[in-house]
């Protein structure tokens, strides 16, 4: 079986092109599941007033 000279090239590139999708579209989907605890933990949120500092 002989292979083109530029089948090895094409295919490793269309491989790593694939690979960021995946990455990304993995991201994105992670990003997207967290979202809706993220906006009801900001609901609940509260700081308490910072203590007044007093020099001795």
């Amino acid at each position: 079986m002989i292979i083109p000279p530029g089948v090895p090239t094409l295919l490793n590139t269309l491989l790593a092109l694939l690979a960021v999708i995946s990455v990304m579209a993995a991201h994105a989907a992670y990003k997207l599941a967290r979202l809706p605890f993220r906006l009801v933990g900001a609901l609940f949120r509260h700081k308490a007033p910072p203590a007044p500092l007093i020099a001795r």
